[in-house]
């Protein structure tokens, strides 16, 4: 073989090499994520969503989330915070968000620079030490055009705080790789998603929040949450249903299985959940708002229907209490379910199971900073009690246990029908 077909069988096997890793979710069974970051993970909305995805939408056995965030960290007092706190969930797999604080809103320096990497390359250390098998370094995407409001130097704009973590950005991305662990890069997917929403929808639409430009609503939120599950390996695969419309049979994958199906009626029982949005087009304090600037359904939330065998040019599908109609090329490519109809039949089960595990993550946030931060200071001050307060930690335990558990039971299979009607 030439060297020119040696390089070509090289570049192919790196090719198929890199989509398998895409491909293949990080995740085994019995997994525990710790999701690591400042306030704006202590807001607990891009790591809700991340357990919700996990939990409903492309579940793996077992598999639990905890979120630890801290309001005001940064990734150097990190290193100290997660021998404290993290070390007690005894995690496998870790997900970092830090820069926000590190550049201190300030123009970068050298100082600040040297501080980020020697931060994040003490606390991957640290995680390897502890036995987590992958680190997702991910950095703070960036601040909000319009609203930002500088807390510390009134004189540094968005456009040059910006700078600063885009160069923290760098940082963290080169300690990454030379660690050999995931980057998450949320610092480019914000300022290109910023500037297509707001070349859409004017410079008052929020991407990281409309109260200081820093702390994101639902939108950003799940733009962060997007990057991360995209850098798991996530495939994105709900669910296919397929229906030929002479035979009447339906075909499906194993998350579902077909009740009846006949005169273009399919009833399903699906174990597996697209991921559901809420709130309105065009604004950002929901879901939705950001669908139209993010590749969410597209990459990671692809529930497709296809229809075989339409002999009228176009059909109407009513899928829950919505009915839109399709073109007979669109049915026979397949149609995103997810995508097409926002509010359908696993809603409001969706939304159920959403609630609880925002419940289960404000009970984290209240043991970490009411309890564990504070253990062994009171332990010293109280060393005839340490018993007792052992007790304190184990009844947690079992706490957490049970809403792990009451999680699980709640995503129960969800009963459903898509009707099919040819147009003449």
């Amino acid at each position: 073989m030439t060297k020119r077909g040696i390089a070509l069988v090289l570049l192919c096997m790196y090719f198929l090499y890199s989509f398998a890793s895409r491909e293949q979710s990080v995740f085994q069974d019995g997994d525990i994520l710790l999701i690591c970051g400042d306030s704006i993970t202590e807001q607990k909305q891009y790591s809700v969503f991340i357990e919700d995805y996990i939990l409903m939408s492309q579940p793996v056995k077992n598999v639990k989330t905890i979120q630890i965030g801290w309001g005001g960290e940064n990734v150097q007092h990190f290193a100290n915070y997660w021998q404290q706190v993290g070390l007690a969930f005894s995690p496998t797999v870790a997900t970092t968000n830090f820069g926000m604080n590190d550049g201190g809103y300030d123009l970068i320096s050298d100082k600040v620079k040297d501080g980020f990497r020697e931060g994040t390359k003490k606390a991957i250390d640290q995680f390897k030490a502890a036995g987590v098998k992958t680190v997702f370094i991910g950095t703070s995407g960036g601040v909000d055009s319009y609203y930002f409001k500088n807390p510390k130097h009134k004189d540094v704009s968005a456009a040059a705080y910006d700078q600063t973590l885009g160069y923290l950005s760098d940082v963290a991305k080169d300690v990454a790789h030379s660690e050999k662990v995931p980057f998450v890069d949320l610092h480019t997917l914000t300022l290109k998603t910023m500037a297509s929403a707001k070349a859409a929808l004017g410079e008052k639409f929020a991407v990281t929040g409309n109260s200081d430009g820093v702390h994101p609503q639902a939108d950003g939120h799940l733009m962060m949450a997007y990057a991360y599950l995209k850098a798991m390996g996530m495939d994105g695969n709900i669910g296919t249903i397929r229906y030929d419309m002479v035979t009447a049979q339906a075909e499906t994958d194993d998350a579902q299985h077909v009740t009846s199906a006949a005169n273009g009626e399919i009833t399903l029982e699906s174990t597996r959940y697209p991921f559901c949005f809420f709130g309105d087009v065009g604004a950002s304090d929901g879901t939705v708002g950001m669908l139209p600037f993010l590749p969410f359904n597209q990459d990671l939330n692809r529930y497709m229907l296809v229809v075989k065998n339409l002999k009228s040019a176009k059909a109407k599908i009513t899928w829950g209490t919505e009915t839109k109609e399709f073109t007979q090329e669109q049915l026979s490519a397949g149609i995103n379910l997810a995508a097409e109809f926002l509010t359908n039949p696993f809603t409001a089960p969706f939304m159920a199971v959403d609630k609880k595990v925002r419940a289960k993550q404000d009970f984290e946030s209240l043991y970490i900073k009411g309890y564990i931060n504070g253990e062994k200071a009171i332990i010293q001050m109280m060393p005839a009690e340490a018993d007792a307060l052992k007790s304190v930690q184990d009844s947690f335990s079992v706490a957490h246990e049970k809403l792990f558990a009451d999680l699980v039971t709640s995503v129960t299979p969800v009963t459903h029908t898509i009707k099919i009607e040819e147009m003449n």
